[in-house]
C-alpha cells in the first residue's frame, strides 16, 4: 500500500472512536481512496473553473464571469474547513489549504 514512513505519517492522521485499535490494512486502504478521490475531484474542479474563468475574461462575457465564480467561491467554501470521511469508526480529516 504506502511505503512504511507514508504509512506511519498516514496512521498519525487516522483517528479512531477505537481508542488505542488500529485499523485493518482494508480499512486505511478505504480511507486512503477515498482522500485520494476527495483530492482529485476538488482539484479537477479547481482548475477546470479557473480555466474557464479566464477564458470568459479573454471573450469580456461578464454573466459567465459572474457565474463561474459563483461556482468557484462555493467550491471554495465547501473545502475551506477541510472535510472528514471516515470508515467503520476510524475517520481521517483532510486539508485544502493551499500551501
Amino acid at each position: 500500500m504506502l511505503h512504511p514512513t507514508h504509512e506511519q505519517h498516514f496512521m498519525k492522521k487516522v483517528k479512531s472512536a477505537k481508542h488505542g485499535k488500529r485499523p485493518s490494512r482494508q480499512v486505511l486502504q478505504s480511507l486512503y481512496a477515498q482522500m485520494m478521490m476527495e483530492y482529485a475531484v476538488y482539484h479537477f474542479n479547481k482548475e477546470r473553473l479557473q480555466q474557464l474563468i479566464d477564458e470568459a475574461l479573454d471573450e469580456k462575457d461578464p454573466v459567465l464571469f459572474q457565474e463561474l465564480t459563483a461556482h468557484y467561491n462555493a467550491l471554495i467554501g465547501e473545502y475551506s474547513q477541510g472535510k472528514i470521511i471516515s470508515e467503520q469508526g476510524y475517520e481521517l480529516e483532510l486539508d485544502f489549504k493551499s500551501k
